[in-house]
C-alpha cells in the first residue's frame, strides 16, 4: 500500500516557540485532534498508521573495479557506517561489471507511530472515488500522541542529525585520504574495457602455452617409458 509525506526535512528541526495552549508540532505534521476525539481500539487495528521517522544517510557509489571499491568500503565502515557493503556478486565473474558500494548505517534510524488515518465525512466538494454513486470520503489524520511526545521525538531526531553529520564528515575525510590519486590515473570506461579485453586475451594465450608445454612434457615421458620398455625386452 502506498502513502504520502505529511512533512519532510533534511535538516535538524527547530522546535517552534508557542504559548502553552498551542500545538505547533501537531499542526506542522498535519495532525488533527478533532476537538479531543479519541481513536478506539477497532479503528487503531484497521487504520493506516502515521509514522515519525528519522533515516540516516544512504549513499550508493559506482566504482571502476573491486580494487577501487575496497578503500571506499573501508572508509565507510571506519566512519561509522557499519552496514556498508559491495552489492552484486556479478562483480566476481564479470570483468566489465561496475561494483556498487552501498554506504549505510541502521544504528541511527528510528521511527514511532504518532497517528492514524481515519475516513471522515463525505468530501465537501462532492467528488467520488471513480465509482458511480459513491462519494469520496475525506481523510482525517488523527493524532495518537500529545505535543510533549512530539517534542521528545524531534529532540531525538535532532541528536541523530548531529551524529549523522559527524559520520558524513569522517567519511569524507577518510575517503579523500584513501583516494589520494593523480588525475591521470583515472581510467575511462572504454579504456578499462579495452584493457580488460587485452588482459583476458593474454591470460588465454598464457593458459594455452602452459597446456602445450604440459602436453609436450607428457609426450616426452611417454617416449622415455616406451624406450625403457624396448630396452627391457632386448635384455630378456
Amino acid at each position: 500500500m502506498g502513502g504520502r509525506w505529511l512533512f519532510v526535512s533534511h535538516d535538524a528541526l527547530e522546535i517552534p516557540e508557542g504559548v502553552e495552549e498551542e500545538e505547533p508540532l501537531t499542526e506542522l505534521f498535519a495532525l488533527s485532534r478533532r476537538g479531543g476525539e479519541s481513536v478506539n481500539r477497532s479503528e487503531r487495528r484497521h487504520a493506516r498508521c502515521v509514522r515519525f521517522a528519522f533515516e540516516p544517510m544512504i549513499l550508493h557509489i559506482a566504482t571502476a573495479s573491486l580494487a577501487h571499491a575496497a578503500p571506499i568500503l573501508s572508509a565507510a565502515i571506519s566512519a561509522g557506517f557499519r552496514e556498508s557493503g559491495v552489492q552484486s556478486l556479478k562483480n566476481l565473474t564479470d570483468p566489465n561489471a561496475l561494483p556498487m558500494v552501498a554506504v549505510r548505517s541502521a544504528g541511527l534510524g528510528f521511527e514511532s507511530t504518532i497517528g492514524v488515518v481515519r475516513e471522515g465525512a463525505p468530501a465537501s466538494d462532492g467528488l467520488t472515488n471513480g465509482e458511480p454513486g459513491k462519494e469520496q470520503q475525506e481523510e482525517v489524520v488523527m493524532a495518537l500522541v500529545d505535543e510533549q511526545y512530539l517534542e521528545m521525538l524531534v529532540e531525538i531526531a535532532n541528536e541523530r542529525f548531529v551524529a549523522n553529520t559527524e559520520r558524513i564528515r569522517r567519511f569524507e575525510k577518510l575517503l579523500f585520504k584513501a583516494s589520494n590519486r593523480k588525475d591521470d590515473e583515472w581510467e575511462e570506461k572504454d579504456a578499462r574495457q579495452d584493457r580488460k579485453r587485452k588482459e583476458g586475451l593474454r591470460r588465454k594465450e598464457e593458459l594455452e602455452t602452459n597446456m602445450k608445454c604440459r602436453d609436450r612434457s607428457l609426450q616426452m615421458v611417454d617416449e622415455d617409458q616406451n624406450g625403457m620398455l624396448g630396452d627391457l625386452e632386448g635384455i630378456t
